[in-house]
This record gives C-alpha cells, sequence and structure tokens, in this order.
C-alpha cells in the first residue's frame, strides 16, 4: 500500500530518529497498521507508539509489514526494519509519530543511499547495503 501526500523537507531536522508524519496521513498509517499486523499488542505507559510481542530468537520483524511512500516520479519502499524499533527484549514499536511537519527519520534512512538538493528541490534515494565499505 502507498501512502500519498505532499512532503516538504526540512533540512534543520534532518536528524531526527523517528519519522512524523501529518495527523492526518499518520492516523491512516496507524489505522492500517493496527489492521493488519497479527502480533500480540504490547502496552506501556512508557511507549505511546503501536507496539508488538516480536519473536526474541528469530527474526523479529518477521511477520510485520513492508511500507511504501509514493511520490510523483517514485516509490520509496521500507522493510520492517525501517518502519519498527525494538523498544526491548521481544518488543518492537511502530518508528513513525504525528508532527506537524513530514520529517523521515534515521530509522527510515537505513540501507537507503539518499541525496538531498535543496537548490533543486529534489529527493534522490536508492537501496543500498550500508555495511558494505
Amino acid at each position: 500500500s502507498c501512502i500519498v501526500g505532499r512532503c516538504q523537507i526540512d533540512h534543520h531536522r534532518l536528524g531526527s530518529t523517528l519519522t512524523y508524519l501529518a495527523k492526518d496521513v499518520y492516523d491512516q498509517v496507524l489505522n492500517a497498521v493496527a489492521n493488519v499486523i497479527n502480533h500480540e499488542r504490547f502496552y506501556s505507559p512508557e511507549q505511546d507508539s503501536l507496539c508488538y510481542h516480536v519473536d526474541n530468537n528469530g527474526d523479529p520483524y518477521e511477520g510485520l509489514l513492508e511500507m511504501t511512500f509514493c511520490f510523483v516520479n517514485a516509490d520509496w519502499k521500507l522493510p520492517p526494519s525501517n518502519i519498527f524499533m525494538m523498544f526491548e527484549s521481544g518488543i518492537t514499536c511502530l518508528a513513525i509519530k504525528d508532527g506537524q511537519m513530514p520529517i523521515f527519520g534515521n530509522i527510515a534512512h537505513q540501507n537507503m543511499h539518499v541525496k538531498y538538493d535543496l537548490g533543486k528541490g529534489l529527493l534522490s534515494f536508492v537501496p543500498t547495503d550500508c555495511t558494505q565499505g
């Protein structure tokens, strides 16, 4: 599924860990994720994100979804490891929150070569293996 909407890059906030989406888009994402994932929910007063119990021994992202952000000329496909973050052992939480301005956080950027051309207002990205020099 794709998330469609206007995106603005705030180059002063590129250091954010989490991804932030406008409230209306965030609410749609939250509902879609909650309706698709079959893992047991985890509730904590310390964490206001959508969290789930996951496998401690195998791949903690197994059974979680991929997400695609659709832009005018390209789609940014994110694997579960770029959408969820480990909260504690056996618990993963959605690494997306609501905010006033859309920001793609560091978790979303993992294994993605991203180039910002602020002069031309362009964003370029391509999947890459960041473990390779």
